[in-house]
């Protein structure tokens, strides 16, 4: 992404007046000179952002769709055992594997809280940014950097940002989907054996208040939040209409 960028930029710019920018005004004679001052600090920027962003974007939601792997795993074994089979034993069993995957999710909420806010923030500054570029001026007066830098930073923004909240998202689905699954197997062999003195594990499962990963307890995770965030996006860009009409 950085190369492609860097090369993308070095093409669209008045190499000339950008390296004399980049060189804080100092006059650049050499083609040559001018073209690498250029590209290497296009390079750099890219690789500060979006690029180290979304590196931690993709850890975060790698981390997060594992435990989502493992929570679905489990709810397929549920799914699978007969009613006969599903006893207490067996629901303890889950019941720990289960316990052993919330504390990865804590870890991971502990670990990403404060970067998956800034990462958001970021990449929804980003997006307002570009928006209000294309909306605001005219593009007639575009020049085709500035063109490109919007393409750019658009289309990074606006997937890091929908990437992030779908993933993370599915957290709470995947939960309650194993939550569902647990009480109608304990359900359903209750009305079986018809045993009434068998424990009932299953209120250590449902009774468990939902686990949500949230940015610096600020932004909830959900994925509804995907639907918020592009309503303010909408919105944004029907007042910047107003704004200039």
């Amino acid at each position: 992404m950085p190369v492609i960028y860097s090369i993308s930029m070095t093409m669209a710019t008045n190499s000339k007046r950008a390296a004399k920018f980049s060189a804080y005004g100092y006059n650049v004679e050499q083609p040559l000179a001018q073209i690498v001052l250029v590209s290497i600090q296009t390079f750099l920027n890219a690789i500060l952002y979006p690029t180290f962003t979304d590196m931690i974007t993709l850890l975060y939601c790698t981390l997060c769709q594992n435990c989502c792997m493992l929570i679905n795993n489990l709810t397929y074994e549920v799914v699978c055992i007969s009613p006969e089979a599903f006893e207490p034993s067996k629901q303890m069993g889950i019941l720990k594997r289960k316990m052993s995957i919330d504390k990865v999710l804590e870890n991971i909420q502990e670990t990403f809280s404060w970067p998956s806010f800034f990462i958001i923030a970021s990449n929804f500054s980003s997006c307002i940014t570009v928006i209000g570029w294309f909306l605001y001026y005219d593009l007639k007066t575009y020049h085709t950097r500035t063109i490109t830098e919007s393409i750019f930073f658009g289309v990074s923004a606006f997937g890091s940002l929908a990437y992030i909240l779908w993933v993370t998202g599915n957290v709470p689905i995947s939960i309650k989907k194993l939550k569902d699954a647990f009480y109608e197997k304990a359900h359903l062999r209750l009305l079986i054996l018809r045993n009434l003195e068998e424990s009932q594990l299953k209120r250590e499962l449902l009774e468990k208040p939902e686990f949500v990963l949230t940015a610096c307890d600020i932004i909830s995770l959900k994925r509804s939040t995907v639907l918020s965030v592009f309503g303010t996006l909408l919105t944004y860009t029907v007042l910047m209409i107003n704004v200039k009409y």
